[in-house]
């Protein structure tokens, strides 16, 4: 069956569909889909018109922001996603010494690039199954990502009927660039962290996957392929939602979830400020609040639904207003001690070296840098 809105997905008899709870009490193996489409306590009784309140207010402050620099163009692209939204708000000072590297798109790089490349493989490997007419088998991660570079290599014979057509994008394209390069280690270690993500994926969602999820920022005639949004044609922002699917359809409801999955669970305390920027983010780039936030751990299977609320929303927006703003105060003011802010990044900060403060955390006993204890 096709379900509405989303990719086909169809139950395969004694197929392993996954198994046990999720932190939010939801059978992993279910076929039903995760989101029901009904709004959560507090979320925003009209969806669409908090979204366009959300644009209003957050186009208004990111101008507000770039008119304190110094002179009118002074501030070039500044690509806000999750990592700079995070580094901004952590430490101002290591987010302004960053440079052009991190203040724009960074450019692709194994880790990186690895969720990018799981969806991108995953999205395909569920494409061959519908032109084949038959339902997707449960991928093998490393055998899904191989087949998918494969693919990239020979999709200009796709015309002839040799292979599959593979939808071009960003990150495809890099892979051509390194396989043409003959950069095998480059490769290989994309292939490592993007089949984390794949196998880290399907654990925790179930396979078959839910019939509403649409995988997003992934090309394919059965995904979305970017979610972003700008706050007018001349801006330099570039707002970027890095979730990796989406659960129920879109309607002027809401009720709908952004699944963001991490291969390592990481900082648990950084949670709410992930969804809190991934549902701002989200709501700007579709026009639509979302209903909630899924984010799940492919180390640990865990699985943690956060709704949305004003609250939410307002703490995403803030997230990302202060990201236009660090930039705008680095134009005249780069790396500056005087406002960081010590922390586990210290470990592998660039700027530890002219960083008092960092230093001092640094030495406090049972801190480690690279392994060994500092003495």
């Amino acid at each position: 069956m096709r379900a509405p809105g989303g990719n086909r997905f169809r139950p395969v008899e004694d197929e392993a569909t996954g198994s046990g709870g999720g932190t939010d009490g939801l059978d992993q193996g279910s076929r039903e889909p995760i989101a029901t489409g009904r709004l959560a306590p507090g979320t925003p009784s009209d969806p669409v018109g908090a979204a366009d309140r959300l644009r209003a207010e957050t186009s208004r402050r990111i101008v507000d922001a770039l008119a304190g620099a110094p002179s009118p163009g002074a501030v070039a692209d500044v690509y806000v996603g999750w990592v700079a939204a995070r580094d901004a708000a952590t430490c101002p000072a290591r987010y302004r010494g960053e440079g052009e590297h991190g203040w724009g798109f960074p450019g692709w790089s194994p880790p990186l690039a690895g969720g990018a490349c799981g969806r991108a493989a995953l999205a395909h490997h569920i494409a061959q199954a519908d032109r084949a007419g038959r339902p997707p088998t449960l991928p093998m991660p490393l055998d899904a990502i191989r087949a998918w570079m494969r693919a990239l290599r020979t999709r200009d014979g796709a015309a002839e009927g040799r292979t599959p057509p593979v939808e071009r994008s960003g990150v495809g394209d890099w892979i051509c660039e390194v396989w043409d390069a003959g950069d095998s280690a480059t490769l290989a270690a994309v292939a490592a962290v993007a089949g984390r993500w794949l196998a880290g994926f399907v654990r925790v969602l179930g396979w078959p996957l839910p019939p509403r999820l649409t995988l997003v920022n992934a090309p394919g005639p059965a995904a979305v392929s970017s979610l972003w949004w700008r706050p007018g044609k001349a801006s330099p922002v570039t707002v970027a939602c890095g979730a990796d699917a989406r659960l129920g359809r879109v309607t002027g409801a809401g009720g709908f979830a952004l699944v963001v999955h991490r291969v390592a669970t990481g900082d648990d305390g950084a949670l709410w400020d992930r969804a809190a920027f991934e549902a701002a983010a989200g709501a700007l780039a579709i026009g639509v609040v979302p209903g909630s936030v899924l984010l799940t751990g492919g180390d640990t299977g865990e699985r943690v639904t956060i709704p949305v609320d004003d609250d939410l929303l307002a703490l995403g927006a803030d997230r990302i207003v202060a990201v236009v703003a660090e930039r705008v105060v680095a134009v005249e003011r780069g790396f500056d001690p005087a406002d960081a802010t010590p922390s586990g990044a210290c470990r592998h900060c660039d700027h530890l070296a002219d960083c008092p403060p960092g230093q001092a955390w640094m030495r406090v006993a049972e801190r480690w840098r690279s392994g060994l204890p500092v003495l």
